[in-house]
């Protein structure tokens, strides 16, 4: 019997960046043909299965009678693509009664479909999905930000080694890299000339989306509360549950003493932490 692949704990950047793993590509004791399907990221990871928690900010159902769902779930680096049908029930019945926006958490099998070369789609197959609260959404960036960035360190470290191959994978678990990581982050350099690239966009994905969430620093946050507050108060005031113009949003927080570019920070700021969205370009919602 074969075992189940772990959920594994990914940023929906990282995600997105995925690409098919070839069973050739993989060593002798893993290339099992009974193996399951496996994507590999630029970092290294290796993952059949996601787990996910973001904010659901958009819900279709695209088949008749309900037999499918579109999801987009959104967390502080990107979004992600999510669909459930017939085959995984459970999951169909959260989204046929669940109403966006809403903190969810989420497990499910990574899908790619390559139609032509160069055009790629990436999602997750949803097989269980719940709502939670925003508390257990922090909870998750914070523990995938620790897991992404020790990923991001053993990655810098065999970039510095200049080793490849089996030597470089043999030299990463000295170094007390996991057998899988270790396999993945060999392969990943050996397709990825300019590597360092992702890296540094990845990093700074993390740290802005640790920003926003005043999760990075005491401090960070206590300086942005006040100017938070106000904005989010404000939106509430113009029925931000239902949507409001940004434009008129913007022109509103200015006529009373907040100057614009104050405005958009702390906006992006709440796009980015799942405080508010965008249902459409130009208009910006509160989540709950």
């Amino acid at each position: 019997m074969l075992k189940r692949e772990i959920a594994k704990r990914v940023f929906a950047k990282e995600f997105e960046a995925c690409r098919e793993l070839d069973k050739s590509e993989r060593s002798v004791s893993e290339a099992d043909s009974k193996s399951p399907n496996l994507l590999i990221s630029p970092l290294g990871l290796i993952l059949n299965r996601v787990f996910a928690v973001g904010v659901l900010t958009e819900l279709d159902s695209i088949g008749t009678q309900n037999e499918m769902w579109k999801a987009r779930i959104v967390d502080p680096t990107g979004a992600f693509t999510v669909y459930a049908g017939q085959f995984q029930p459970d999951a169909s019945i959260f989204f046929s009664t669940v109403q966006p926006p809403a903190f969810i958490a989420l497990t499910g099998k990574a899908r790619i479909y390559e139609p032509e070369p160069g055009s790629v789609f990436i999602s997750i197959r949803a097989e269980e999905a719940n709502v939670v609260d925003e508390e257990i959404r922090n909870r998750w960036v914070v523990d995938t930000a620790e897991q992404t960035v020790d990923r991001l360190e053993a990655f810098s470290d065999a970039l510095a080694s200049g080793y490849r191959g089996e030597t470089l994978r043999e030299y990463l678990l000295e170094k007390g890299v996991s057998e899988d990581l270790a396999e993945g982050i060999s392969i990943a350099l050996e397709r990825d000339s300019a590597p360092r690239e992702f890296a540094k966009q990845l990093r700074a994905s993390i740290r802005e989306g640790l920003r926003v969430l005043s999760l990075e620093s005491e401090d960070t946050a206590e300086s942005r509360v006040d100017q938070k507050e106000f904005v989010l108060e404000l939106l509430r005031e113009m029925g931000g549950g239902k949507g409001v113009d940004y434009a008129s949003f913007v022109d509103a927080a200015i006529s009373r003493g907040v100057p614009e570019e104050v405005v958009e920070e702390v906006v992006r700021s709440l796009l980015a932490g799942g405080q508010c969205y965008e249902p459409k370009i130009g208009i910006i919602r509160l989540v709950g």
